[in-house]
């Protein structure tokens, strides 16, 4: 360390022990007058609950993002996406992360572009995203969701990407009827195609499929 003598020089000195002074570090910190969020805050809205906060009663999932979602009407998707923990949990949710697509939607709340941001609803996978809460609200209650983007296009593709692909285990039902509904897995909510005994989600079997083999054997003999 350096200091001064008698005579004023400057003069270097070993640290033994180390003084006191070195150790004190000035801080400045402030805090505005008045506050300015980055992220939608309302009273009357529940926030999506906060990661690993477990113990305090916050679980983060997909029954999350519906209930969430549904506090909104369809033109506040700003709002209702301008939540850190809501970005963070469908960046990285296992039944579809959209890590890779949120850029566009990231900046239009970085902007506050309503505009922008409305356009990304109506992409192909938000739309995926919006099947998958139909289908869960559906599987528990009545449905009372509400549709960001465009609710009447179909969106086979996007399910299959949902999903990673055809998993294994997924053979087609033997002469499937051609107007039959897709069926919502018991398990995953994942909705599939009619001709599928196994659910492209999670590989777990369709529930009805020995009554749907009986019937088959009816009609056949």
């Amino acid at each position: 360390m350096y200091e001064k003598d008698t005579y004023g020089n400057e003069v270097t000195r070993l640290a033994r022990p180390l003084p006191v002074e070195y150790l004190l570090v000035d801080v400045p910190a402030s805090t505005p007058l008045t506050p300015q969020f980055t992220f939608f805050t309302d009273d009357n809205i529940t926030p999506f609950p906060v990661e690993n906060r477990h113990v305090d009663g916050q679980v983060q999932e997909f029954n999350a993002l519906c209930t969430y979602m549904q506090q909104f009407n369809a033109d506040q998707f700003l709002e209702a996406t301008s939540d850190f923990h809501l970005l963070l949990f469908i960046a990285t949710m296992d039944m579809y992360p959209m890590k890779d697509h949120m850029l566009p939607l990231l900046e239009a709340i970085r902007n506050k572009n309503k505009e922008k941001a409305l356009e990304w609803a109506q992409s192909e996978h938000w739309a995926t995203v919006e099947q998958l809460i139909s289908a869960t609200s559906t599987a528990s209650r009545p449905p009372q969701t509400t549709s960001f983007g465009s609710s009447s296009r179909t969106l086979p593709s996007a399910i299959a990407e949902a999903s990673g692909g055809i998993g294994v285990g997924t053979e087609p039902i033997a002469n499937p009827p051609p107007d039959q509904a897709l069926w919502t897995c018991s398990h995953c909510t994942f909705l599939n195609a009619a001709d599928l005994a196994v659910c492209e989600m999670c590989n777990l079997p369709r529930e009805d499929v020995e009554e749907y083999d009986e019937e088959m054997m009816r009609e056949l003999f």
